[in-house]
This record gives structure tokens, sequence and C-alpha cells, in this order.
């Protein structure tokens, strides 16, 4: 293009007005019929319809005024319709557009809706959308989020967490949601939600034109959907189409506003709730301890306990005879283990363990005046007798235990024949070549000896030896 000498500038308004001028001083224009697909069909409260019609390689945006549109056939996106109608402009955005004023049908679907109506009929076959629906956790602690980190879906459906439950943590899983991989990403973004281990998996987008929604009816992602082990949620915003997302999932949410309100719980109830309950529950423990503190006031007035001597009569001469018992046991005790340690006390003579033994014989004789102290102390008390005499036969039996073992230690201390108590008096074990040396005159100057102590062993040279027979030295 060849740049003229003096451009002629105008403002953005006064070109879009030009161009509206043109566009409405083409006859041809003003009137036509335009074939097409349906596509991001909107209808507003007032009546007014805005759709869009395209085809492989064109799309064009159209509007029909609520008086016309009230006439039409129904259609839905995806119907192959032809509209009637002008070109116009819209100067702000400077787009032209069709100004639909009759419509009728072409006789046919488009090829995304006739794709969209034959999948659905093939998985419906399957059974796949007649799954039972799982039921999302009341009180959710993690939630996948499957989105875009920037569409608006996310960032509505964090809005929501962070107004409703903060609590709640939301692991965002991104994935595109739209592009020709997008299934692709969004099958693999499903997948790795799962890693996460959480209570629910949100499928969020914030709405979109026909087309970039279909992704949500792709057969790849309904499968994973349908294979999640956990329940999930499918919010993606749309006006009047229906992914199949939605059949599949175990709930649907219009957008994902409405998702978050769905899935989290709101803190504020929640803390009321807990409240409740506590004062619920404060108030069922104390009318519970009112009714058995009355019921067991019935049953202490009933008791024999009310009447204290009656009771405690005959459990006094049970423990009478029970201290008897007791004592007879201990005096038999100590008298075998005295006529046991009378032989033991004679083969104790050479090494003088009397005073060992009168010490033994001294704690035993005070643990059996502590008995019967206690014993006598124990039964002073009436209103304690059951305890008392738990302890009494606890105290008696654990006494005996004890003398008993320190009998058996001063029996094992006794025994001569116990290497390790002799090596613990200070005599030693010495051997050669691991046998056992009994005689000096079989040990030459020069042999290496090991002598066994009690606390580990030493190696020896033999200097000299002396072997004595008739009081004569030998070296």
């Amino acid at each position: 293009m060849q740049e003229p000498e003096a451009p002629f500038v105008v403002s953005v308004s006064r070109l879009a007005n030009y161009v509206q001028k043109k566009l409405k001083a083409d006859r041809r224009l003003q009137f036509l019929g335009i074939q097409g697909e349906v596509s991001n069909l909107r209808r507003q409260d007032n009546g007014t319809c805005y759709f869009d019609l395209k085809d492989r390689d064109a799309l064009i945006n159209c509007l029909a005024w609520s008086s016309a549109a009230m006439q039409f056939p129904p259609f839905e996106n995806g119907a192959e319709i032809i509209a009637f109608g002008g070109i116009t402009t819209f100067p702000k955005r400077s787009v032209y557009q069709l100004e639909v004023v009759r419509v009728e049908a072409a006789g046919g679907v488009g090829r995304l809706q006739a794709a969209y109506e034959e999948l659905k009929k093939r998985l419906a076959r399957e059974g796949l959308f007649d799954r039972p629906k799982r039921a999302l956790p009341r009180y959710p602690f993690t939630v996948a989020l499957v989105s875009s980190s920037t569409s608006d879906g996310a960032r509505d459906f964090y809005a929501v967490r962070d107004r409703r439950a903060p609590h709640v943590a939301i692991r965002l899983v991104e994935t595109p949601v739209q592009g020709p991989n997008a299934a692709v990403e969004i099958v693999a973004a499903l997948r790795r939600a799962v890693a996460f281990q959480p209570d629910a998996i949100v499928l969020a987008r914030g709405g979109g034109s026909y087309e970039d929604l279909f992704v949500f009816s792709d057969e790849r992602v309904i499968r994973a959907l349908a294979a999640m082990p956990i329940p999930t949620v499918s919010a993606i915003g749309h006006n009047s189409d229906t992914p199949l997302c939605d059949l599949v999932a175990d709930l649907r949410a219009a957008t994902p506003t409405a998702a978050g309100e769905l899935v989290l719980p709101e803190r504020d109830e929640l803390v009321v709730r807990v409240k409740r309950a506590r004062t619920a529950l404060t108030l069922r423990v104390q009318n519970e301890l009112r009714h058995e503190a009355q019921r067991l006031d019935r049953i202490a007035a009933s008791s024999p306990l009310a009447n204290i001597e009656r009771f405690l009569g005959p459990r006094r001469q049970l423990l009478d005879v029970a201290r008897r018992d007791v004592r007879t046991l201990a005096e038999r005790s100590l008298r075998a283990r005295g006529e046991r340690l009378a032989p033991l006390a004679r083969r104790l003579d050479r090494f003088e363990p009397s005073r060992n033994l009168a010490a033994e014989r001294t704690r035993v004789a005070r643990y059996a005046g502590r008995l019967d102290e206690a014993m006598r102390v124990r039964m002073a008390i009436g209103e304690k007798i059951p305890r008392a005499r738990m302890q009494l036969d606890a105290f008696a039996f654990r006494r005996l235990a004890e003398a008993r073992q320190r009998f058996a230690i001063v029996q094992a201390r006794m025994d001569g024949n116990d290497p390790e108590a002799i090596l613990q008096r200070g005599y030693a074990i010495v051997t050669v070549d691991g046998r056992i040396a009994r005689d000096a005159e079989t040990l030459p100057p020069g042999t290496v000896v090991a002598a066994k102590l009690a606390r580990g062993t030493i190696l020896a040279r033999v200097e000299r030896r002396e072997v004595r027979a008739t009081d004569e030295r030998r070296t």
C-alpha cells in the first residue's frame, strides 16, 4: 500500500459510523439468509437472543430483539439453521453482526452437536451415566481443584473458599481448559489430583462458547472422570448446554461459585453447630450425673453399708482368721527355712558365714515384727477392712518372697562348687593350651599359661616353679 502524502485522520467513532453507513448502503446486505451451526446461544431475561452462526472456516455474531425472537422456532446449540436479517455493526466494539428477524431450520444438526448426541447415546447404553452417585464428605479438609490458575472459575472457587471455609486446603492441579490438547491435559490432571488424596475433586471452568466447552464432552475426559476413586464435582459454567461431564460426575454445579457453596461447609455455621452440640452434651452429662447420684443415694439407703457394724462384723472375723493363717504360714515358712539353713550353716563353718546368717535372721525377725505391727495398725482401721486385707495379703506374700529370695542367695553363696564364687574369693584357674594345670612339675620355665580371674583373664610366662613335696624347693 502506497502511503498518501496527506493521510486522512479521523476519530474511532467517526470511522465506525462511516463503516456502518457503507454497510447500510449495500442493498445485498440489507436482507439475506445465512446458514450455519448455532453456538454460544444466550437468551436474556428481556427476551433478546444472542448466538453465533459458524461453519468450518468462519463465525458471525447474531442478535434478535425480543419482538422477533419470540416468533422463532425452538433451536439449541449445535442446530443447523438459516437466519434471515440484515448486516449491522456494533460501533462500541467495531464488529459486524447479523440482526436476525426470522429463523428457519436447515433440516439437520451441526457437526459438534451430532458428535455430542452420538457419544451421549453410546455412553448411556454402557450405563456410564447410571452409576450410583457417591455422596461428598460433609466436612472436607482437602479439595483438589482441576482447572487453569488464570481462569475465572478457579478464582471464583478460591473466593468462595476464603469466604466460607478458609480452613479447607485447596490443591490446584493446573491444566489448560481449552485448546486442541486440552482433553489430554485434563485427563492427566485428574490422575495427578488423586495423588493428593483429597476428600473431593472439582473440575471447574468459568464459562465460554459452545466450542470452548465441548472439551468437557470429550470421551477421554468423561471416562477419566468416571474412573476417579474419589467423589467428583463438575463445575462448568454454561447457560443452556449440558456438558457430558455433568452427567457422569457425582455432583453437578452450574458454576464454580455454586460448586464452592455445595462442597465447602460454612465455617461460621460449623462453629455454631459445634457450640450447640457441646451445650447439649454438657446438659446431657449433667442430667446423667444427677440421675446416677440419685440412684446411688437410693442404693446406699437400702445397702448393708447403711448399718456399718452389721456389715463389718463378719468381715472382721474373716480378717482375724486371715491374720492367724498368715502368721501361721509365716512361722511355718520361717521354720522350714531355718531347718534348711542349719546344714548350710555347718557347711559354711570354714568360711565363717555365721555373721551373715545371723544378719539374715535378724532381718527376717525384723520383717516379721513389722508384719505383725502392720497387721495391728491395719486392723485398727475398721472402715478400710477390705483394702487392708488385700494390702496385708500382698505385704505378707511379698515379704515371704523376699525372704525366700535371700535364702536362695545364701544357699548359692554357701555352695562351694560354684567356680565363679571361688574366683570371687581371690582364686584363679590356670590353664595351658586349654587344659587345667594341677601340678607345677608339668610347667617348665618359659611355659605360657592363662590365669582366669573373677574379672578377666591374664597371660603369664613361668619364670620359676616351686613344688612342695617334702619341703624341698626346685627351681
